[in-house]
């Protein structure tokens, strides 16, 4: 792989950024950040001397408000923003994203067509510092982002219809970003530092300065991870190993620098099988630091290919066109490493691993690496719900994650937004536009492999053929918009794709990359059967899905409405037999009115009920329902405003309730005229 070669190289680039302009280690610069971002050792300590919080300001649908209220997973996720106002010329913008106090702009995503593909010129982007009458960026959002403004590539990038920029934007006292035209898909990371924290705001006369350093660190991350970070030590060992591997076999490496803290800087494997795509999933890496395991995960998985050999390039990962499969994460230790390759498989697998480890200076703020795999049995299109790709307890830094979905029909499988709740967030404080948002890149049509693609931090790994029928992977590192949590860190992304039927399912496998201090815990634990089990192929989740289209979906538990003789109607509310659901109803069947006035009521009673009782309620939200208090025993719970795009179910939670005389009456007041459609109740 030439990395003495490529180690003398890029140590010259990185000398020469650190020759390009002189900072206190304590003032966060626009330099500073671009340095940090090319420092691989730098997201291996917890950040306290600098603490920062990531945050994330999005166009999603604001009609998410709670998981216990309607439009929780409503879509049209384009259209929102924090505000609009009339600037000094009389002018309407847009504002994406405000934050008061001292903070950087780390990531910019947006789709780059304007409502409609044909219309890829868009909106001017605004950007205003420290409270700035004038912008101190003024420029077309999408020429920003896809590279073709004052940012070059891969800064900023051009990923599929859409782009994302990178380049560190920081601010002393506050920031606003604006559109000058109607808001239109967008995401916006950065950090919130503490008051107090010294930042020097971004200018861009001192951008044009640090124009040297900008182009060294564009050219570094365009070399990606088959170049060394350029770091030379004399004390570095490598450790190799080959082995082929009969089912149930190990290959075993110990790394240690003489009970010295270390840290591995370069993970390479090669693997040879008759059946490659099987061995990939079914050969399982696993890692244990200073004997706390804290990898475990399929190898395919874990180098982001998930099924069959595929050659990209990012930043910290990548595999070469002859099969290598390289990792440049550091991972510290204080005194040794123990790494596996396990045959789970019915198959002999030859396996070679490269490993080099070098000496590392272990702190109070080190962190352990970690990557966890979670893979599930077919879920179903319908209900919705969030899927949950990790929760840990402890203190961390979240950095990445890969996914791959089994996808049984051409179609789009990811219309789920991201929903991501740090430390003590009660609404997530990350809350996305879309699976392929997240990753990077748009939709606006069905995706191809025309629509792979890699860049140092975001990559279309797999995407199948036609129209993503079949295995698809998507993967995302971050570095300067990495994740901090103090106490625990829940991650989600909603499964949700076109395909809203009860009898349709996808197939799911993810990882998850993140450091944490020692003694961290995480709800994701080694799953052998699963990774063992043979790679389910299209065919199967076809005739799988064939065969649940006989079953009735019934929801679990569900009180079918339509089947309740127990209503009170006023007068004028009539029945409505027009109700459409994007999804499914429980027995295919909905109790429907229609109000036309407010203050009409219609009640309902549950009864056979001998004690406290959790109330639940499936409505249908749509463009023709009204807005309705719920009143339960004669006391008021909670208002509910139906009114959607789109026309889909929700599932509220009242709470829990004493039944009167065994029963409780719910009672629907209406505030706003239109529709009121119960799919079912649940009492259990």
């Amino acid at each position: 792989m030439g990395l003495i070669t490529a180690r003398i190289r890029m140590m010259m680039v990185i000398f020469f950024l650190a020759l390009s302009g002189e900072i206190s280690a304590q003032e966060i610069t626009m330099q500073s950040l671009l340095r940090e971002m090319v420092d691989r050792e730098k997201i291996t300590e917890f950040p306290t001397e600098l603490p920062y919080r990531t945050l994330q300001a999005s166009s999603y649908n604001r009609a998410s408000v709670s998981p216990d209220q309607p439009g929780w997973f409503a879509d049209s996720d384009g259209v929102s923003c924090i505000r609009t106002e009339v600037n000094e010329d009389g002018n309407t913008e847009w504002v994406l994203m405000e934050d008061e106090g001292p903070g950087a702009i780390t990531k910019i995503w947006a789709v780059c067509f304007y409502y409609g593909l044909e219309d890829t010129i868009g909106a001017n982007l605004k950007i205003y510092l420290d409270g700035a009458d004038e912008p101190v960026i003024c420029c077309n959002f999408f020429d920003l982002l896809q590279g073709r403004s004052f940012v070059q590539p891969p800064l900023a990038a051009e990923t599929r219809r859409a782009g994302n920029c990178y380049l560190p934007i920081p601010y002393a006292k506050g920031c606003k970003v604006t559109m000058d035209k109607k808001v239109f898909y967008n995401i916006i990371n950065y950090r919130s530092y503490p008051q107090g924290t010294n930042v020097k705001t971004f200018s861009m006369d001192d951008y044009h300065r640090s124009r040297s350093l900008v182009d060294s660190v564009n050219q570094v991350l365009a070399k990606g991870c088959i170049q060394d970070d350029g770091i030379l030590r004399k004390s570095s060992k490598n450790f190799r190993k080959q082995q082929t591997l009969a089912p149930g076999e190990s290959l075993q490496l110990v790394v240690d620098n003489e009970q010295k803290p270390g840290a591995i800087r370069l993970l390479s494997v090669r693997l040879k099988a008759d059946d490659e795509t099987q061995a990939l999933r079914s050969t399982v890496l696993k890692a244990a630091f200073d004997g706390e395991q804290t990898v475990w995960s399929p190898i395919g998985d874990f180098f982001n290919i998930g099924v069959g050999m595929k050659s990209y390039r990012m930043w910290e990962r990548a595999v070469e066109k002859d099969g290598t499969m390289i990792c440049r994460w550091v991972m510290p230790y204080r005194k040794e490493a123990e790494w596996c390759l396990e045959n789970l498989g019915k198959q002999p697998v030859t396996v070679e691993m490269l490993i080099e480890s070098e000496p590392y200076n272990w702190t109070d703020h080190t962190m352990y690496f970690h990557a966890s795999w979670r893979m599930d049995d077919p879920t179903p299109g319908f209900p919705l719900f969030d899927y949950n790709l990790l929760k840990v307890q402890g203190s961390g830094l979240y950095v990445g994650d890969q996914f791959t979905v089994l996808n049984p029909e051409q179609g789009w499988w990811g219309e789920g937004d991201e929903k991501v709740y740090v430390d003590n967030d009660t609404f997530p404080s990350h809350f996305g536009t879309g699976t392929e948002d997240y990753y990077g890149w748009a939709g606006g049509v069905v995706p191809n492999p025309v629509d792979e693609f890699d860049e140092p931090f975001l990559a279309n790994v797999r995407v199948a053929s036609p129209n993503s029928m079949g295995y698809n992977t998507c993967t995302r590192t971050r570095v300067l918009d990495a994740i901090p949590f103090q106490t625990c860190i829940d991650f989600n992304i909603e499964s949700s794709g076109s395909n809203r039927s009860s009898w349709f399912h996808l197939q799911y496998a993810v990882n998850t990359f993140w450091y944490a201090r020692p003694g961290a815990v995480s709800n994701r634990k080694p799953m052998p059967e699963m990774a063992a089990r043979k790679l389910m192929t299209l065919k199967e989740l076809q005739l799988f899905n064939e065969r649940c289209k006989q079953d009735k979906y019934v929801f679990p538990g569900a009180v079918e409405a339509e089947n309740l003789d127990t209503y009170q109607v006023d007068g004028s509310v009539l029945p409505y037999e027009g109700m459409q659901v994007w999804g499914e109803l429980s027995n295919g069947a909905v109790r429907a009115f229609t109000f036309g006035t407010e203050g009409q009521s219609v009640k309902v009673r549950l009864t056979e009920l001998f004690g406290k009782t959790p109330l639940k309620i499936c409505l249908i939200t749509g463009s023709g329902s009204g807005k309705f208090d719920i009143e339960v025993n004669g006391e008021y719970v909670k208002t509910v405003d139906l009114a959607s795009e789109h026309s889909a179910v929700a599932t509220i939670d009242l709470g829990e309730f004493i039944p009167l005389d065994n029963a409780l009456l719910i009672n629907f007041v209406c505030r706003k005229p239109g529709n009121l459609g119960i799919d079912y109740y649940l009492t259990k």
